[in-house]
């Protein structure tokens, strides 16, 4: 059994800032397809922590749009934190990622759900995962990483948060 506590383990800064009531019941995952340690457990836990899920294939349902609405949804008025994991694209696209899972968004898809979420009181962002050793020579994840950090920064230029 894993403990969700354990620092090896990623997502593991989320349980504890649950725990200490750092988080609302109005934080949600988007494009989430790795396997989980525990699957009924670690997605019991999710919930139970404050966050719903959308899955990768979910995009293929709902559209670009559906999910743009379900995180507007979800998130409503609240001051927003955006952690855009790398690995939350497909390995064609950003192979650069120690963490690479196939089934995963592509760029594209990626950046206009961002674009969608203007509005937001986007108060902070950052990328993670971006691990360049392990990219290919046309550096796709970088760039794929680059893209996303100013489409971050675009978000809070045009929806200024006052404090």
């Amino acid at each position: 059994m894993s403990d969700p506590r354990d620092p090896k383990i990623l997502g593991t800064f989320l349980h504890i800032a649950h725990e200490e009531g750092l988080i609302r019941s109005t934080s949600i995952h988007a494009g989430i397809r790795a396997p989980t340690l525990r699957p009924h457990g670690d997605i019991r836990n999710d919930a139970r922590c404050g966050f719903e899920i959308i899955r990768a294939r979910d995009l293929d349902r709902l559209g670009i749009d559906g999910v743009i609405k379900k995180i507007k949804d979800r998130v409503g008025d609240s001051k927003v934190y955006i952690s855009a994991d790398i690995d939350v694209l497909d390995p064609a696209f950003a192979p650069g990622t120690g963490t690479a899972e196939v089934g995963g968004w592509t760029t594209r898809e990626l950046l206009s759900i961002l674009d969608g979420l203007v509005g937001l009181k986007v108060i902070g962002a950052d990328v993670v995962e971006v691990a360049p050793i392990y990219d290919s020579p046309g550096e796709p994840t970088l760039l794929a990483a680059a893209e996303v950090a100013q489409s971050l920064l675009a978000l809070m230029v045009q929806t200024p948060v006052k404090s």
